[in-house]
Order: C-alpha cells, then structure tokens, then sequence
C-alpha cells in the first residue's frame, strides 16, 4: 500500500472547537495535543483546580490543533499539490525551505509547512466520530489504539476526503487492490473502502496483518507504507522517515 508519507496538521474553525475529556486524561496532556498551555486551558474553561477535570466534560480548546509542520516528500508528488493540501501557496513553502526551482523537489525530502499552513479543515464532529472508529477498531483487533491513531494522522490527518496520487483512499489512505486482499483473505467481507468506518476497519486490519507477519514494529509500519514484499533487511530512507514519524506521534496520542 502506497500513500503519502506526510506528518499534517489540522485546523478546526475556532469558534466550535472543543475537547471531550476521556477517562484517564489530564490538563497537560489535552494543552499538548492541542498545542497549547495549561494555563491557556484554564482560563478559557474557568477551571478552579488543573489537577481536577472530569470524563465526559466538554472544554473549549484553541480552534488551530497543530501535531507537526514537517512534510515528507513522496513519490508523484509536486510543490503544488503539497502546498494545496496545506492551504499555503507554493512560493511560501518554496521561501521557507529555500527552493530554488518549485519544480525539482526529491523524494525522502523533509520540508517546513509555514506556521498557519494546515489540512483542508474538518470540523470537531467529524474528527470526534473519526477518533471513536480508529479506537473501536483498533480495539477490536487488538492494536495499540494510539498506533492506529497515528497511522491514521500521518496517512491523512483523520480525513475520509483523502485521496493520494497514488489512488490511496481515506482516513488509512488504503488501495482499493489492498482493499479487495483484505476482503478476499483476511476477512473483510464487503467493507467499502469509500466509507469511514469501513475504511478504519481495513486499514486496522491490514496494519495488524503487518505487525503479526514482520518482525518489528518499524518494519510493520514500513510495510504498511510500501507493502511487506518491499520491506528488505534494511529499511530504505522513505520507510525510515514513514516509521520514524509514526513513532513520534505515538507519542501524542497516548
């Protein structure tokens, strides 16, 4: 499976944006996710004590949710394309990574997104009904949820309107010949690949089909990234940069 290989950000409009607090989490934990402070949280909640929240409140958060400004160059993509999906222009990215010549970018290259670059916008709904099917189906598989999250975020940014160069499709960025695999021989029976839940359902399920038949984490991920047959002893830079990325954001959606 071949999709974009992008760390991406995404903006939701400021005046809906909100947090629902799940069991388990803290103040800080929500300010970094949404990058921001603590103390930025508690002023707009009216929050008397930062050690005390409670699942199932809404807190209003910042309406810009930025994970990362790094963009990997796949193969087949152009400057334009990238800097459409980021709502920047090209002579912005092409100053804030001193390209000369917007047309000659390579493959593996790591370029800066301008601050207030981000993802076509989603609004908190439909991010909020995302992230309950990445963690329903990664639950249901027996998948690290914050692993499929990041997958997730790195293949599209949690959008079901995503589509690759490459024909990659949605929130998992799957293939529709991926797709077809897994509802021949891993047991998908008929999930549609055009429709969300679907779609989280193939991608979970291919991606514990890599973690169950290479034997590391990094090397699932990289044939998540570029299918098993092309996993070798050794990753190659694209695969490194993919892996390396997921791990990061990981991270963040612990």
């Amino acid at each position: 499976m071949v999709a974009t290989a992008a760390t991406m950000s995404l903006t939701a409009p400021a005046h809906a944006a909100s947090h629902l607090v799940r069991r388990g989490e803290t103040l800080s934990g929500i300010a970094s996710r949404y990058g921001t402070s603590v103390t930025r949280l508690v002023r707009m909640n009216d929050l008397g004590n930062p050690n005390l929240i409670v699942a199932g409140r809404r807190l209003r958060v910042p309406g810009r949710v930025s994970v990362s400004s790094i963009h990997v160059v796949s193969a087949g993509e152009t400057l334009s394309r990238i800097a459409s999906r980021y709502g920047t222009s090209i002579a912005r990215l092409a100053r804030a990574n001193r390209i000369k010549d917007p047309n000659l970018i390579v493959v593996g290259d790591r370029l800066r997104v301008p601050a207030g670059g981000a993802v076509r916008r989603a609004t908190p709904a439909a991010v909020t009904s995302i992230e309950a099917s990445l963690e329903n189906q990664a639950r249901g598989h027996g998948v690290d949820p914050a692993l499929v999250k990041a997958v997730a975020w790195q293949e599209s940014g949690w959008r079901q309107s995503a589509r690759s160069s490459a024909g990659a499709i949605g929130v998992m960025q799957v293939m529709p010949a991926t797709a077809r695999y897994i509802n021949c021989c891993l047991g998908g029976h008929g999930l549609n690949v055009r429709k969300a839940d679907d779609n989280v359902h193939l991608g979970v399920m291919y991606l514990r089909q890599m973690l169950a038949q290479l034997s590391t984490k990094r090397k699932a991920l990289a044939g998540y990234y570029s299918g098993p047959g092309n996993v070798k002893r050794r990753l190659n830079s694209g695969q490194r940069h993919y892996a390396g990325n997921v791990l990061a954001l990981v991270k963040r959606f612990r």
